[in-house]
């Protein structure tokens, strides 16, 4: 699935190439992706312009000209892709009165396409933690909320009601950039450790943006290429492979139905 470096390539490409750009027609070849009416889908998207391409978490909202918003949910294999080609996985196109068009390809068809008129309707932005990059995802506030959970902490990252937009690739790599067991429990977590997971955790997603996320199957950017931060992958999907920094094989375990990867010798 897309985590939030991957979802943030493809707002900045959007935003490059379509803001401020008006919907001419939607063609829709599967409704199975929508989750409004088709009508009510087109009909609410033709002659608007976009204002403004934010990201909540792994989400992306288009705010419409009209106040309404189209909500767009990538989940495991969707992709917004800028003036391609369509295929036999291309779900719904959208088309601009400058003749650009975005596709919305889907292989598994597993992605989300609504419209509406708040985000504030949708279950899922109101659970949402905070973002990686705002204030209040601190050393604090990481401290503060590890002492009400028993959980390990790896799956704490992957809560999004604990800090949106993690997901498994970056939870493996912030956790070994700490040196931390994913199996610690969260209410173990120092002071100073708590401080470490904000910076490096910062720092790893400012880094896998720069290298347009981690292409690992389905995902590709705005302009359909593969992002380039899989290379620079310390720990995840390296299993039984050597530790970059101590050469011991990487380990695999499974926690609450993912996959980890860490180094045993570096985060004991």
């Amino acid at each position: 699935m897309p985590e939030l470096p991957e979802v943030e390539t493809i707002r900045r490409d959007l935003e490059k190439a379509i803001l401020h750009k008006t919907f001419h027609c939607v063609e829709v070849y599967d409704p199975l992706v929508l989750r409004s009416p088709l009508k009510d889908f087109i009909q609410g998207l033709e002659g608007q312009s976009i204002k403004a391409i934010v990201r909540k978490g792994k989400a992306l909202l288009i705010q419409l000209s009209n106040g309404r918003y189209l909500l767009v949910q990538l989940m495991m294999t969707g992709q917004m892709v800028v003036d391609a080609k369509q295929d036999k996985h291309t779900r719904v196109v959208f088309k601009f009165t400058d003749d650009r068009r975005v596709l919305y390809n889907d292989q598994r068809r597993f992605g989300q396409l609504r419209i509406i008129k708040d985000p504030s309707e949708v279950k899922y932005f109101n659970v949402l933690g905070p973002e990686p990059f705002d204030k209040n995802f601190n050393a604090l506030y990481i401290f503060q909320q590890t002492r009400k959970s028993r959980r390990p902490i790896k799956n704490l990252l992957l809560d999004h009601t604990f800090v949106a937009g993690l997901g498994n690739i970056y939870a493996c790599e912030i956790l070994f950039c700490c040196r931390l067991n994913p199996k610690r429990s969260a209410g173990r977590i120092t002071r100073s450790q708590a401080q470490d997971i904000h910076e490096k955790t910062v720092d790893v997603l400012k880094e896998a943006i720069r290298y347009r996320g981690s292409s690992m199957r389905n995902y590709r950017d705005g302009s359909g290429q593969k992002g380039e931060f899989r290379q620079r992958l310390q720990v995840y999907a390296r299993g039984d492979k050597p530790c970059c920094v101590c050469l011991s094989p990487i380990r695999r375990i499974t926690q609450a139905g993912r996959s980890t990867f860490f180094c045993p010798q570096c985060q004991k």
